[in-house]
């Protein structure tokens, strides 16, 4: 038998992009990188659609970076495709969109809420995560609250991960490896990520986080009065004009301003990292005022203070919200750049 060919197809409405895997003559898959095979090549092969356990519409804001139609295509004559290889290729394409979009919060998402999936390709999922390793278990483990004891286990036993690993930050941890270049016999995790963070300062750092503390502060309401506002012109409009509502709701979301900044005055955390976005209520009344929205978790913010204790303010968008943001933790998420 000879090498078989898979292609995952990630298209956007400003990009497309094709990922390769092979299969070797004893059944191997792997991952083979980008690659341009003609429309005629595909047009013979069978087409399926990608995995819709990440779909844009469960999302009450989602760029169009990550909107994408993800197509998978099998060779016409496929034989005894391990249904577990057959799973990964139609689940993979969402995570290949995330570490394209330099999205690691999501890749970790992903990672988590599908970890049986990946767990028997753990070599090209190393791969495929390894640029956006280190950020995203730094905001996995220390943006949210999903089992930093656990990661601190991890850490101390620094041992190898072994194929069918299913928690996701032990296997980003074995992605950022060369990265972070742990040493957990002379420094805390924490310590790692701060030196990370500080010994790099010309590098330029541009990562995914959610922020906290999201249903404590004013911004989370204008959400509501929003979709309230927005709904009532979608139906009126609906016969004639369908799509442009919801077009203009994701337009107006995607031009909201956001400012993060450090809070050393803060009486209850001199590390503490505050973020505010303009405020929905104001926009709907034709103003521009930005509202507190949350903080980024405690334990994230004091790491990334006490590596740049010079740096107050942030480069910030906001980057996606999840379909009930009031509820979910982290459905909030700003990407921050410096």
């Amino acid at each position: 038998m000879a090498k078989e060919i898979f292609y995952v197809k990630v298209e956007t409405v400003k990009t497309a992009t094709v990922h390769a895997f092979s299969r070797s003559e004893t059944g191997i898959l792997d991952y083979a990188g980008t690659a341009t095979p003609q429309t005629a090549e595909l047009s013979q092969m069978q087409n399926v659609e990608g995995s819709a356990y990440f779909t844009p519409s469960w999302y009450t804001y989602l760029p169009t970076n990550l909107q994408a139609e993800i197509s998978v295509f099998l060779p016409a004559s496929i034989e005894n495709l391990d249904a577990n290889q057959y799973s990964f290729l139609l689940h993979v394409g969402a995570l290949l969109l995330a570490v394209q979009e330099k999205d690691g919060l999501l890749a970790a998402e992903l990672l988590h809420r599908r970890s049986m999936v990946f767990a028997n390709f753990t070599p090209i999922l190393l791969h495929i995560l390894k640029p956006v390793a280190a950020e995203a278990l730094f905001a996995f483990v220390y943006g949210g609250f999903r089992g930093e004891s656990n990661f601190q286990r991890i850490y101390a036993n620094n041992a190898p991960i072994s194929t069918g690993e299913t928690d996701a930050a032990a296997i980003l941890f074995a992605a950022a490896r060369d990265t972070l270049k742990p040493d957990s016999e002379r420094e805390s995790a924490e310590a790692m990520f701060i030196r990370y963070f500080s010994e790099n300062a010309d590098r330029h750092f541009d990562f995914t986080m959610g922020i906290v503390g999201a249903s404590n502060h004013p911004w989370l309401a204008g959400i509501d009065k929003f979709k309230d506002l927005s709904n009532s012109a979608a139906g009126f409009h609906f016969a004639s004009a369908p799509d442009a509502v919801g077009q203009k709701y994701q337009d107006v979301f995607a031009s909201l301003k956001t400012k993060v900044q450090a809070e050393p005055y803060n009486p209850h955390d001199h590390n503490a990292i505050s973020v505010s976005i303009e405020d929905l209520t104001a926009v709907i009344k034709g103003f521009r005022s930005k509202a507190k929205a949350g903080y980024l978790r405690a334990n994230g913010a004091a790491i990334l203070r006490k590596a740049r204790p010079n740096l107050y303010g942030y480069e910030s968008s906001l980057w996606r919200i999840g379909g009930n943001p009031d509820y979910f933790e982290n459905a909030i998420v700003i990407r921050i750049k410096f």
